[in-house]
């Protein structure tokens, strides 16, 4: 009896598997990798890593670094604008700007600015502002760069957060409850739905998400609730990027490209 449960689990594990719906993938190329972790590609091709605290930029066999010593971790990368790359220092409270050729062309201390702010989250928002989220007030904000000034946006997140993204116009979040939300340069917050549980997970659209849970990637549609699989060969991987119908997954090994087509 104690052999049969785990393969009756497996078996009902496998019959649900098989009642989700498949996305096809098609194998593009892929290429080998070290130890680095894989950030992304901008909208020319090229690839971003971080090794040793320094990002790297590559393409066709060039590269291009930069590292800040004094700063220790790059927390995250926003690569939307490859003329002002993003990078955010959360230990050190700062969020150092890069050109397209990886030159520093800016760096602010939220601990500094006239109305000082604990940073949680930051990315790039249009008209030359950053989205900041300040964690001791536990609200998400713009800050002016040519201004130097900071505002905050929207009422308190109750529920903290649990990951974030932005594109110019929007901060999506997903609280400690794996509720959804969006909000605008305005300060509208909308609800967007919840999303299933996940190990890593990558906003497509306000209708659209990738994620994989326990080695298994899906594209969720959060307004009908639906999941599709997303048939990778790979069973282990340590993370994964998607832009312009490309998945990118990065190994310990190889960085893998596959053309896929979401569902709409």
């Amino acid at each position: 009896m104690k052999k049969l449960v785990p393969f009756l689990l497996l078996l009902i594990a496998t019959i649900a598997m098989a009642q989700d719906a498949v996305i096809p993938v098609k194998l593009l190329n892929s290429s080998k990798a070290g130890p680095e972790r894989y950030l992304g590609a901008d909208s020319y091709g090229w690839q971003y890593t971080v090794l040793d605290n320094e990002i790297r930029k590559e393409k066709d066999g060039r590269v291009l670094k930069f590292r800040a010593l004094s700063l220790g971790d790059i927390y995250r990368a926003d690569l939307q604008n490859p003329l002002q790359v993003v990078l955010f220092y959360r230990k050190f409270n700062t969020v150092v700007l890069l050109d397209n050729q990886m030159n520093e062309t800016s760096r602010i201390n939220f601990s500094d600015i006239p109305q000082p702010v604990i940073a949680e989250a930051v990315g790039l928002a249009s008209q030359n502002r950053l989205w900041v989220y300040d964690i001791t007030t536990q609200q998400v904000g713009l800050y002016d760069l040519a201004k130097g000034s900071f505002r905050t946006l929207a009422s308190p997140f109750n529920d903290g957060i649990r990951y974030y993204q932005n594109d110019y116009n929007y901060f999506y979040w997903v609280d400690n409850a794996n509720n959804w939300y969006a909000v605008n340069l305005f300060g509208k917050v909308n609800s967007l739905g919840k999303l299933p549980e996940f190990d890593q997970v990558q906003i497509v659209s306000p209708g659209s998400v990738i994620y994989s849970k326990d080695g298994i990637m899906y594209h969720f549609d959060p307004v009908t609730g639906t999941r599709t699989i997303v048939t990778i060969v790979e069973k282990s991987f340590r993370s994964f990027y998607y832009a312009g119908e490309i998945l990118s997954i990065f190994t310990h090994s190889e960085i893998i490209h596959y053309k896929i087509t979401l569902l709409k």
